[in-house]
């Protein structure tokens, strides 16, 4: 074909795109590629584009992971597509069709799960699975763009940042594209894709016409994919829930209802057909039914099968796969899934090959999203394998294979999904439309018709209640519902009217209360109530009890269990009108009793129902109470009716308490201990009155009661007033009063009066408790528990109390703000449990902040109470259920928080975290309520649906003290919410009375890992809480966190383990003992061993002398970014040149090389600004010794430390420091790059960033290579099995007390109490870190008799150093930390670790200044702030050895010897980087000694002598010689006149060179910068005044050798050469001639 001919075809294809409304985007030269969001692709994924072109080669797509591996790359190739990807473990290809160049639209999709990804052209599926271990498709945030048509042109200059470089040079696709669909957020459904505009596409210009319909307005709704066709857009509804051509319908649901005799099946092998196999599988379903035991999913091939089933109210679960078989059952506490509600199963399976004969398949069940269990099997199967299902039953379900139920599923199901791989089967989909694959048996009805206006609700406790609409039975009505109880007293019904217009009538009323037993009825017209016992026998018997009540006018008829009880209604009215709303269950606080009737005892000692309630009909119409429960207060009222064991056979009443049954409960009688709660558990407020204070409640006006119920307990030795009630205008009153030594209850209503005595000598100054309830004329008073007095008499008009106040300890009148005269003094001693009508006033003062501790008292006014006495203070807290959450991690589950209209949330607390979420409750819509511990102090964090309220303690000390605290959360009015923290109150008063919502669980020291990044806004935590808690109560129940726990942990242990704490020796090897709460680990990443105290040997390789290289490369996923590094490895090598390891990137140039250079270790590293060397020359490490190298980076700052030679630090100064290490990716171990300067020898215990590379290779890893003279070595030579066999530099020596490194104070607490000793804050990561200097574990080595070879000996005080002590005249060095006269040599304080030398400040010591001695060549060295060298050496040149000092000591430009053998000239750079090339070609033969004496120096003003010189001695000894000789005399002898005869030489040589010094006027110099500002930063600081290393860095000046790692400038020079001069001109420098 010409290329006329296509250039015309071409055309003819745009025009024709254009005709139809151009859906697509045209690519062509002018428009060569187009740019969109990035592909989510993760672990699953899917990606779908319609082209269509007439070239027959072409580039369709591509994106990548950001450069490093993974890539998919879609092209055509000589008409075929073609996909080219990879997941890390190599390229794979998936070629699909042929002439797809055919100008027509063809669909294309790339799909990929796990390993397993496939392409699909025009319906035709090819699929290949990738090799490896990892198939995350890179990392969301660091992957590119999606690419159609072509890349950029800028990415010809950057071909590094792509996985696949080649693609650059892949011809341009020339053609249309459209329907770009996939999901580009994580979470997210695939949707239609968009251009993205960039400002690297200046130039580029998109195809996409305006008339394409999905582009100008989406028509799909919920979540429909809009697709562009040449007849105009198509919705693809692919969320099945949803149907319509703009998917705009809710899809009629897939459910069904079964009886017992349907069920739903298929068998693949009637049909001939192959078992669906597959290496994971997922069913789903909900169900909902009343019944506890009933089968509901079942699939299995022969041997092998999968059984779910609803039994005793749980989910079990049975599997057996291959030989093996496993069970569950999820039964949570408290919670039952046959109630009748809709619970979501989700059963997940998974595969994993283990060996070619053993595989491990991994299975999870989870109900509703919350309750889970989790398990697995190891077998030799491969497959799972489906052959034969059933869907709510089977003909003989106890024939199945792992039946635990026998019986078929009663109830509904919908959504029942059977997915395996990419199979995806809706089951009762497939039955409701016909499928040949399902087989229904019986009569199945495709919807859920089991009706919850029959289902029961249990009320859970007195303030429990639903909200209904009123009763509409003007002139004629019906109410019938059963119930079911074992409590003797509750409202169950409650409507009134609206206040009476005339005076003399009555609202209208109807309620139904069971009292002392019984049912009554009342019924007020507005004419006059009428008050009706319904029941003859006693209904609080656990049973179901039925009631009808039927009513015409004023007559009416009520029934129970069959018995039948009319009344008549008195007065005229015979219309019942009802404006207020039907109350079921009781009032709840928020309801006044003010506005209840007196006769309405119930409503008035507020006492709601507690029990069962179902089949409420209002004039025949079915309520659905269930659904009301869900809408209001669902964790109060609770579906369905279950009656629990007995709850007292537990003993849960602390302190002596009384315990009765209630409905599934426990009621606990605390009136006669000091204690509350809902157990007796905590200790009840104390108030003390000295006789001038009180304690005032206003009731309000019309507050009318023919009944009171009073509990009080007091302590005094006198007579007072105890408690009265008081009226304005009226003498009716009830008085209590402690009057000769008796209590004395004194009623008054009109012109009567009763008087009660009881007890005995009650004022001796112990707690007593007193009793007192009237029943209209019927009244009782008990104290202690002595027989209660009693008394009938009728007492006023309907025997009607008006109360307006509560005087508590004395009268006081609230307006005037004086004492009310009485006969009685008033209360002196001490008050609690002041409850009346079921108002606990003293409580609900503490709770309102009214009232003071201290002294100084105060009046305190709120809503309706005045107090000014004080609160008492418990001597000690009673701690009771403690339990401890062993790590950050650690959370359980309680069932939803009963707060819907009030909170009651009590607890202790005790931790040394700063940190940790305690407590937190999601919620329908924003409503949600969280505790949490932030920086040490407790926040309450709520949203009502009005905005974020957060509440924080103003307490002066941190909360994180290991102490226990306490914890308190109210709403003691709607509008009104508290939390006191020990003595702290904060307080919030809301604008609006809103309901909480809450929903779910309730989670206790945390939530699941993935939640905290969905926590509301206003919740800080993002980690749990570590630590002890205890006493935790709920409303009605004290829970326990292991028992009641629906969402339990195995890390949560009982009682309050307390913290163990890190000692000196915990950890061997320089181990770092990490603290935790309970426990301690130790962190032996930089001590090249292992196990739990860091003893045992870690894997080793041996390297032989034939170049054995071992390179680890970092998957995909592990690749990162590092702003830290720490590097530990562990060595034995007689090798003085020789490159350890090294570390690169994928990217960049940054990199890290440890390596040994004329047998001394450096390490090198890079991180975008240029080369960092860091080494130690004052130690050998090519002895064939153990040594262990220890480097960490933070930032551009940087430590090495061998063995326990003192540590090297580099700080480097000036302009903008690189900080980041990008992208590392690859290790190289056993040489440089290309494998140059290999290394011999023996590398153990290879720790990178937490990564163990020789560890992996032991373990046949495939992400690490083995090439060359490299093989397991079993185990290290014994006597080099242990670290430190180096003599440790630095002063004091190992063991010295003041070597050891805090991470913060309270570390080294010498308290004998551990509870004394507090553990810090460890920041904000998870444990609490202590680094702690360990004594060596081993022998340092050994010195024989007569051996004075120059080796350093360990350190000693001067008394010691003295003839007997092992020291002799030995040499005596002294180096202050300013500049000094020494041997070249710079010291400083030693560090234990280099991540302390980089973290932590050490402390410092002084020397006298007679220890200032020193026997050393001098020359004044100034700081260097590049590299600062924490070691002191002294190598010194005995009579007893023929070894010459040259063997000891480099003569190079790099390095500087610690005993130089001549004087040199040394030059400081600008940066103060020292400068070691020789001026002088001359050599002396030996270092002039002389001896001088230092005073101390004055502070210079710097900022790092804070006024005083600090100044650090260390004295090394050698052996002395002893009498014992070891060689003969004629020895002796001869080597004295050796001695001589050089001496004389010596002499010779001295004066020539003086003669020639004065002929040639040669000098040597020493200068030094006295303008150099010395000023550190902050971090520098913290390294305390420390003296730098002397070698050349040489950062400044030469390129990087060849192996990019070596220390740049440190290559060795030739024996007997100096370096040229190299003069450096230098202002401000003095100049000292000798």
């Amino acid at each position: 074909m010409s290329a006329d001919l296509r250039t015309m075809r071409y055309v003819l294809v745009c025009l024709l795109s254009l005709t139809f409304n151009s859906f697509a985007f045209v690519l062509d030269k002018q428009n060569p590629y187009s740019q969109f969001r990035k592909w989510n692709v993760g672990l699953n994924g899917t990606l779908e584009l319609e082209f269509k072109t007439d070239q027959p080669n072409g580039l369709l797509l591509y994106t990548d992971d950001g450069g490093t591996y993974d890539f998919f790359e879609l092209k055509l190739v000589n008409g075929a597509l073609r996909l080219r990807y990879n997941l890390g473990g190599g390229a794979q290809i998936i070629t699909v069709g042929s002439n797809l160049n055919d100008g027509h639209w063809h669909k294309v999709q790339v799909a990929r799960r796990d390993e397993h990804t496939s392409l699909t052209v025009d319906g035709i599926v090819q699929r290949k699975t990738s090799r490896g271990k990892e198939y995350v498709f890179g990392k969301f945030n660091t992957n590119s763009d999606v690419f159609v048509g072509g890349l950029p042109s800028s990415y010809n200059s950057k071909l590094t940042t792509l996985a696949l470089p080649s693609v650059i040079f892949e011809p341009k696709f020339r053609g249309s594209v459209r329907n770009l669909v996939y999901s580009d957020l994580p979470g997210q459904p695939p949707r239609r894709q968009e251009l993205r505009h960039s400002r690297d596409l200046k130039s580029t210009r998109t195809g996409n016409a305006s008339g394409d319909a999905c582009e100008r307005r989406d028509p799909c709704q919920h979540g429909g994919v809009c697709i562009s066709t040449d007849d105009g857009p198509i919705c693809e509804c692919r969320d099945g829930d949803y149907e319509g051509a703009f998917c705009e319908r809710d899809k009629a649901p897939s459910e069904a209802t079964f009886r017992g005799a349907e069920f739903l099946s298929y068998d693949l092998t009637q049909t001939g057909g192959e078992p669906i196999v597959s290496t994971q599988d997922v069913i789903s379903l909900y169900f909902k039914t009343r019944q506890p035991n009933g089968l509901l999913f079942y699939t299995g091939h022969e041997a092998d099968y999968l059984n779910l089933a609803v039994r005793d109210g749980g989910l079990s679960l049975t599997m057996g796969l291959g030989n093996g078989k496993q069970e569950m059952h999820i039964k949570p506490s408290k919670t039952r899934f046959d109630d009748h509600q809709w619970h979501k199963l989700t059963v997940r399976r998974k595969i994993q090959e283990i060996t070619p004969f053993t595989s491990f398949c991994r299975v999870s069940a989870v109900v509703d999203d919350v309750y889970s269990e989790h398990s697995h099997v190891a077998g030799s199967f491969t497959m799972l394998a489906s052959s034969r299902a059933h869907v709510g039953g089977s003909l003989n379900a106890r024939a199945l294979p792992g039946a635990r139920v026998h019986t078929n599923f009663i109830g509904c199901l919908k959504k029942v999904e059977f997915s395996a791989d990419t199979l995806r089967l809706n089951l009762i989909d497939l039955a409701r439309t016909g499928s040949k694959l399902i087989t229904v048996t019986g009569r199945l009805e495709y919807a859920c018709t089991a009706t919850d206006s029959a289902d029961p609700v249990t009320f859970t406790t007195r303030d429990a209640h639903l909200i209904l609409p009123k009763w509409e039975a003007v002139k004629t009505g019906t109410i019938s519902f059963k119930f079911r109880t074992n409590e003797p007293n509750g409202l169950i019904l409650f409507n009134m009217g609206a206040k009476p217009p005339r005076v003399g009538c009555t609202a209208d009323l109807f309620a139904v209360e069971i009292l002392n037993g019984y049912i009554y009825v009342h019924m007020d017209l507005g004419s006059g109530g009428v008050r009706v016992r319904a029941s003859r026998r006693r209904v609080d018997d656990s049973h179901w009890h039925e009631f009808l009540l039927r009513r015409t006018g004023r007559d009416g008829r009520v029934t129970v269990d069959g018995a039948n009880a009319e009344f008549k209604t008195p007065g005229e009215s015979n219309q019942l009108e009802l404006d207020g709303q039907l109350y079921v269950g009781g009032l709840g606080q928020e309801y006044s009793a003010a506005r209840t009737p007196p006769a309405l005892w119930t409503a008035a000692l507020r006492q709601g129902f507690v029990g069962c309630i179902r089949d409420l009909v209002l004039n025949g119409k079915p309520q659905d109470l269930t659904a009301y429960a869900r809408q209001q207060d669902s964790a109060s009222v609770r579906p369905a009716c279950h009656v629990l064991m007995k709850q007292c056979v537990s003993s849960p009443c602390q302190n002596g308490a009384g315990c009765s049954e209630g409905w599934n409960r426990a009621l606990c009688d605390c009136s006669t201990t000091n204690y509350g709660g809902p157990t007796c558990g905590r200790e009840s407020p104390t108030i003390y009155l000295n006789g001038s204070q009180h304690l005032t409640a206003a009731l309000g006006p019309e507050h009318v009661t023919q009944t009171e119920e009073l509990l009080l307990r007091f302590r005094t030795t006198k007579a007072g007033l105890l408690v009265r009630t008081a009226t304005e205008g009226s003498a009716d009153r009830i008085e209590l009063a402690v009057a000769a030594g008796r209590v004395r209850a004194s009623v008054r209503l009109g012109d009567r009066e009763k008087n009660l005595l009881a007890g005995t000598n009650v004022a001796d100054d112990k707690w007593h408790t007193v009793r007192f309830s009237r029943r209209a004329s019927n009244l009782k008073l008990q104290v202690d528990g002595a027989q209660p007095v009693r008394a009938e008499t009728i007492l006023g008009k309907a025997s009607t109390l008006e109360i307006t106040t509560i005087h508590l300890g004395g009268l006081y009148h609230p307006e005037e703000e004086i004492q009310i005269t009485s006969t009685l003094p008033n209360f002196v001693g001490y008050l609690q449990k002041f409850v009346f009508n079921g108002v606990k006033y003293i409580d609900l003062a503490r709770t309102l902040g009214v009232g003071s501790s201290n002294e100084n008292n105060h009046i305190y006014d709120t809503s309706n109470i005045i107090f000014n006495g004080k609160f008492v203070k418990p001597d000690s807290l009673n701690v009771y259920k403690s339990v401890t959450f062993k790590s950050k991690h650690t959370y359980v589950g309680l069932p939803l928080l009963k707060a819907y209209a009030n909170t009651y949330l009590d607890f202790y607390f005790r931790t040394t975290e700063m940190d940790g979420l305690l407590f937190y409750n999601g919620g329908k819509k924003q409503d949600f309520i969280a505790v949490e511990l932030v920086n040490g102090h407790i926040h309450c964090v709520f949203n009502l649906g009005d905005g974020v309220v957060t509440m924080k303690d103003k307490l002066k000390n941190f909360l994180n003290d290991n102490r226990w605290h306490t914890v308190s959360i109210r709403r003691p009015t709607p509008k009104i919410h508290t939390m006191q923290v020990d003595d702290d109150l904060e307080m919030h008063t809301t604008s609006s009375n809103l309901m909480l919502e809450l929903d779910s669980v309730l989670y206790v020291g945390g939530v699941p890992k993935d939640m905290y990044t969905s926590l509301p806004v206003g919740v800080i935590s993002r980690q749990g809480f570590e630590g002890c808690m205890s006493s935790l109560d709920l409303p009605g129940e004290s829970s326990s966190l292991i028992e009641d726990a629906v969402v339990p942990s195995s890390s949560l242990v009982s009682g309050c383990e307390g913290p163990t704490k890190c000692t000196h020796n915990t950890c061997a090897n320089k181990g770092v003992c990490v603290q935790q709460w309970n426990t301690y680990v130790c962190d032996c990443e930089l001590t090249s061993f292992t196990g739990p105290t860091c003893y045992d040997e870690s894997i080793a390789y041996e390297f032989g002398p034939g170049r054995g290289i071992m390179t680890f490369t970092f998957a995909p996923s592990a690749v990162a970014d590092t702003e830290t590094d720490r590097v530990a490895v562990g060595f034995v090598t007689t090798k003085s040149d020789a490159v350890i390891l090294r570390i690169e990137s994928s990217n960049t140039q940054d990199y890290m090389q440890m390596e040994i250079i004329r047998g001394n270790l450096f390490m090198v590293y890079n991180v975008g600004d240029g080369d960092h060397p860091l080494g130690d020359e004052t130690a050998r490490v090519d002895d064939g010794a153990y040594h262990v190298a220890r480097f960490t980076r933070n930032g551009s700052r940087a430590a090495l430390q061998i063995d326990s030679y003192a540590v090297i630090i580099r700080h480097p100064q000036g302009g903008q420091q690189s900080t980041v290490f990008n992208s590392m990716a690859r290790i190289t171990i056993g040489g440089g790059a290309g494998g140059a300067r290999s290394f011999s020898g023996v590398l153990a215990g290879l720790a990178v960033n937490g990564a163990r590379p020789l560890d992996r290779a032991a373990a046949a890893d495939p992400a690490l290579a083995l090439r060359g003279d490299v093989r397991r070595a079993h185990a290290l030579d014994p006597d080099l099995n242990r670290m430190q066999q180096t003599p440790p530099s630095g002063y004091g020596g190992p063991g010295v007390l003041d070597e050891l490194v805090y991470s913060g104070a309270g570390s080294g607490c010498r308290d004998d109490d551990e509870d004394a000793c507090v553990l810090p804050d460890a920041g904000s990561g998870d444990d609490l870190i202590t680094p702690v200097y360990v004594p060596s574990t081993r022998r340092p080595p050994k010195m024989h008799k007569g051996d004075t070879s120059g080796k350093l000996m360990k350190p000693c005080d001067d008394e010691d150093c003295i003839e007997g002590s092992g020291a002799g005249g030995e040499d005596i060095i002294t180096e202050p930390e300013h500049p000094m006269t020494s041997s070249g040599v710079s010291s400083t304080h030693s560090m234990t670790s280099p991540t302390a030398a980089i973290s932590t400040e050490h402390e410092r010591e002084r020397t006298s200044p007679t220890e200032a001695r020193a026997t050393a060549d001098t020359r004044t060295t100034p700081l260097d702030h590049d590299n600062i060298h924490a070691a002191t050496r002294d190598t010194a040149t005995t009579p007893d050895r023929t070894t010459p000092t040259e063997d000891r000591t480099h003569t190079s430009p790099q390095f500087t010897p610690s005993i130089p053998k001549h004087t040199d000239s040394t030059h400081y750079t600008e940066n103060n980087i020292p400068d070691y090339e020789d001026h002088h070609p001359e050599k002396e033969t030996r270092t002039p000694t002389f001896e001088m004496e230092e005073e101390r120096i004055p502070s210079r003003g710097h900022a790092d002598y804070n006024g005083y010189e600090h100044e650090i001695t260390t004295k090394w000894y050698h052996p002395k010689t002893t009498d014992n000789r070891v060689v003969p005399p004629e020895s002796e002898f001869f080597a004295t006149i050796v001695g001589i005869v050089a001496s004389v030489l010596i002499a010779i040589i001295l004066i020539v060179i003086i003669v020639l010094k004065l002929v040639f006027k040669l000098d040597t110099s020493y200068k030094v910068t006295e303008d150099k500002n010395y000023q550190q930063s902050a971090s520098a600081a913290l390294l305390g005044n420390q003296a730098h290393s002397s070698y050349q860095t040489g950062a400044s000046s030469g390129p990087s050798n060849g192996n990019g790692g070596a220390v740049r400038g440190l290559q060795p020079l030739p024996l007997g050469r100096t370096a040229p001069a190299q003069p450096v001109k230098r202002d401000g420098i003095k100049e000292w001639y000798v």
